[in-house]
């Protein structure tokens, strides 16, 4: 049984190929992963739903699985896919939303949990999907919305960014150089290398990511292929170890290509690196205190790339002041501020790239902006990131009590992180 008043934190990989659910304790050393049978080490829950014929009888997982082969009724999968494209699926002639169905999906496997800890004591969930996408996101923030942990803090995650998390979480000597991880679902290799530059400060990571095909029937061939995608990933880099992940790697058929990944390395083979990721971040992003200086920051596809301030006076002292943080997610980067402009009408931002790229100083003209005195005008200042790349500031004017009325004037402004102004 479980202990109640002990805080916990899950961690939900979702995917069209299974899905896994692993949750840290407050006090436990490591993140342990759900198995779908007691005792044993099954991590990987099937992501189907099967419905009976003619009654409203929902089974999922493994029971669906079960159920099917004894059962009239129908099969139904792809529940990721389905919901991300908006494809509706029918059952016995009734049409049934593919949101709903995969509300249903994660409702019933985060049930999986109910004899391990206490709802009540799940403080934050944090689901990891292969791709997250602006859609994936729009799917995730329905299918959360109805779960039944009230207490509990809901982020997503892409898969690179677990890997992240998994890998720092590890000890320091098997990430002091890159890292890769090969993720084999039997017809394809996922790798992904995650690979640090301890020149910038803070320290910048970057998890790139790579498909292959591997679908060899005969064993010799696969392992000649998975030798080939060995040396295209590794070869001229200087790397700690391998992780290798997914039902593709069982049985000794790439005998070659692991002596060949075990030179010099260390090689580690499990299933559950994503779930596990996923709980050391929600644990990172409920424990660190705002504004919190990291060292190292991950930089993904999904990650704003640099850091976006300007400089003020406070008191008589010049000082920078931060509008955006970089290596949070750009979808979720917007800050709203009130300035007081010295005088004329130009302010400048300051744009700060991660990757150690030059610091570059952009001067924002308020074209149309009335003359005042100095330090007579008020400014509402909304920094709101519209793409990886694009940033958009919204500029109003507030005025500055009974002598200088606000104006209401909006002024907008798009600028790309990568180079260039353009006015709006």
């Amino acid at each position: 049984m479980f202990e109640f008043n002990k805080s916990v934190i899950v961690g939900y990989d979702l995917s069209n190929e299974y899905s896994q659910i692993s949750y840290y304790t407050a006090g436990d050393a490591l993140a342990k992963t759900v198995s779908i049978r007691e005792g044993e080490e099954e991590y990987c829950i099937p992501p189907v739903l099967f419905k009976r014929s003619e009654v409203n009888q929902w089974f999922v997982g493994a029971d669906a699985t079960a159920y099917s082969e004894a059962h009239e009724g129908e099969l139904i999968g792809r529940l990721w896919d389905r919901a991300l494209v908006g494809e509706s699926v029918t059952v016995g002639g009734e049409k049934f939303d593919p949101l709903a169905l995969l509300t249903l999906y994660v409702r019933r496997t985060l049930n999986l949990l109910t004899n391990l800890v206490n709802k009540k004591d799940v403080t934050g969930i944090m689901f990891t999907v292969p791709n997250l996408t602006k859609r994936a996101i729009e799917v995730l923030s329905v299918v959360t919305s109805s779960l039944d942990f009230k207490s509990a803090r809901i982020s997503f995650m892409g898969r690179e960014e677990s890997i992240f998390y998994y890998v720092i979480n590890q000890p320091e000597e098997l990430w002091k150089r890159d890292v890769v991880v090969y993720d084999y679902n039997g017809s394809r290799i996922t790798g992904f290398k995650f690979r640090l530059n301890r020149i910038t400060r803070p320290v910048v990571c970057f998890v790139d990511r790579q498909e292959f095909a591997l679908d060899k029937e005969d064993d010799r061939d696969k392992d000649r292929r998975f030798l080939d995608i060995v040396h295209e990933t590794t070869d001229g880099q200087l790397v700690s170890c391998a992780y290798l992940l997914g039902d593709g790697f069982n049985g000794d058929w790439c005998r070659d290509s692991l002596a060949e990944l075990c030179r010099n390395r260390r090689l580690f083979k499990g299933n559950n690196l994503y779930s596990r990721g996923a709980c050391y971040a929600m644990q990172d992003k409920l424990a660190s205190s705002s504004g919190e200086n990291k060292k190292i920051v991950f930089l993904g596809n999904d990650k704003l790339k640099a850091n976006i301030g300007m400089d003020v006076i406070r008191g008589k002292e010049k000082s920078y002041y931060a509008l955006l943080d970089g290596g949070e997610n750009w979808f979720d980067s917007r800050k709203r501020v009130e300035v007081i402009l010295d005088e004329g009408n130009t302010f400048t931002i300051t744009i700060t790239p991660l990757d150690g790229r030059g610091v570059r100083h952009i001067e924002i003209v308020l074209d149309g902006l009335k003359d005042h005195e100095p330090k007579s005008v008020r400014l509402r200042i909304e920094a709101i990131m519209e793409s990886e790349d694009m940033l958009r500031l919204n500029v109003t004017d507030l005025g500055f009590g009974e002598f200088y009325p606000a104006s209401d004037q909006l002024f907008t402004r798009t600028i790309s992180l990568m180079g260039g102004e353009e006015p709006v």
